[in-house]
């Protein structure tokens, strides 16, 4: 008896977005971010030697921060060369973090700098102990809040493209599992399950009734 097939279900993920293919631009996605950890270690090294070892502190935290997003970014490649939906989520998560590090920083340095707080500025930005003028550290503050929420924003963005590809890559495996399923009739294959066909009506290897299965219908025979 021959088992039913199952109905293929229509793949509702669009497979493309910005005029290009979802693998596309998760790789995109992670070239841009590997830019951006590259002009990240250069702030760093850069305020390091202006500020000296009262910005040591920050930026160990900011090193060990990057080497952890350039792993999540490693495993994205690999996700996306192996069409692997769950090793897409260590990037998803790592995305979520950065995303709300960056919007909290921009928070509160505006609050900061509404209240008037200049040395909290400084001492949020690992400069505490560096001479800066109060003028300075507005205008300093003004451009943290900008490039955090420029950054912050374009996470976002890139956190759609990664969720979308995730739910792509995911929604592609399990229409190859139905499809598995439906080549052997929804169970696993087993190759003693079978036998070799008959070469003629009278070549028979057993009984139906002694539970031989036969992928054809059953031999004939012939008690003339």
């Amino acid at each position: 008896m021959v088992a039913k097939a199952k109905k293929e279900p229509e793949e509702t993920t669009p497979n493309r977005i910005c005029c290009c293919n979802l693998k596309t631009a998760g790789y995109v996605v992670g070239l841009v971010e590997i830019l951006l950890c590259i002009l990240a270690v250069y702030g760093l090294f850069r305020n390091f030697h202006l500020f000296g070892m009262s910005y040591f502190f920050w930026f160990v935290v900011g090193i060990i921060s990057i080497i952890i997003i350039l792993i999540a970014i490693a495993i994205l490649f690999y996700a996306i060369q192996k069409e692997k939906p769950r090793w897409l989520l260590p990037h998803l998560s790592a995305q979520i973090f950065l995303i709300l590090f960056l919007f909290i920083v921009a928070l509160v340095t505006a609050i900061l700098l509404i209240l008037g707080e200049y040395r909290g500025i400084r001492r949020l930005l690992g400069h505490g102990g560096f001479h800066m003028s109060d003028s300075s550290t507005r205008v300093l503050g003004v451009w943290i809040i900008i490039v955090y929420l420029a950054v912050a924003i374009l996470e976002c963005f890139f956190l759609y493209i990664i969720w979308k590809l995730y739910k792509h890559l995911r929604a592609y495996k399990q229409l190859e599992e139905q499809k598995r399923d439906i080549r052997f009739g929804g169970a696993a294959y087993n190759a003693n399950d079978w036998y070799i066909a008959p070469e003629n009506d009278k070549a028979y290897g057993g009984s139906p009734d002694a539970g031989d299965i036969y992928p054809y219908d059953a031999p004939l025979i012939n008690n003339a």
